[in-house]
């Protein structure tokens, strides 16, 4: 290394070292006269939502989100109720809903469940596809002996086809038509049940949503958001 370079050195390190000590004397003067000592400043939050601010949001949501939800699933099953007794007692099927206003924003009507044939005794009903159709292999012995699935698929959409008493509501035996003989069979082991309760859906008018929305704005929806929202019972 040459002098040069030597002298260079030095003269940077004993650069950092006359700033070093500048700031400790800095520092004690200042500790001396009673005041803070000067610090850089801390970083700035970035723009924008501040991690506190986040937090509460994220919490609030949640409450949220768990009482609608708890709501919803009980104001569901209470209109589901209300409805099923409309349209027993009155045939009403659908009602509109309307806000605090007497703007209409939305139908909820009933759904209609649906009525099929259901296996009921997997035994008895292979047994009677055996002795209907003895010379097919549509069974299988497993434990005991079973249908094929997609043998029993078919034939059970047979039997929806062939439903002879689509008005009555409560289980009974399922039939089946033979193809050649035109003679209906009751089938052991299958029940024409419902298959999937009737239920009920809600259908937006044009615009409801943001009238409902504005509504809950403004606050005209107040008193409706408190008792959904009040979580009485929470832990």
């Amino acid at each position: 290394m040459t002098a040069t370079e030597q002298t260079l050195a030095e003269k940077i390190e004993q650069h950092h070292i006359d700033t070093i000590t500048e700031r400790l004397g800095v520092n004690r003067l200042a500790v001396e006269a009673g005041e803070e000592p000067p610090h850089k400043s801390a970083p700035t939050e970035a723009q924008g939502d501040s991690l506190r601010d986040l937090a509460q949001q994220a919490a609030i949501l949640k409450l949220l989100a768990e009482r609608v939800t708890a709501a919803q699933k009980d104001v569901r099953k209470r209109t589901q109720a209300a409805l099923d007794a409309a349209a027993e007692r009155d045939g009403v099927e659908r009602i509109t809903a309307e806000l605090p206003s007497g703007e209409a924003v939305a139908t909820i009507g009933l759904r209609k469940g649906e009525t099929g044939p259901v296996v009921v005794d997997e035994a008895a009903f292979a047994q009677w596809v055996r002795a209907t159709f003895p010379d097919e292999k549509w069974t299988e012995v497993q434990v005991a002996r079973a249908v094929k699935p997609w043998k029993a698929a078919e034939l059970l959409a047979t039997m929806a086809t062939l439903e002879l008493s689509p008005g009555k509501t409560g289980a009974r035996p399922a039939q089946w038509a033979d193809p050649e003989t035109g003679e209906v069979h009751e089938v052991p082991g299958v029940m024409v049940k419902p298959t999937r309760s009737r239920t009920h859906g809600i259908t937006w008018r044009k615009g409801g949503k943001d009238a409902t929305a504005a509504a809950w704005h403004t606050g005209a929806l107040a008193h409706q958001l408190a008792a959904i929202t009040s979580g009485e019972g929470d832990q």
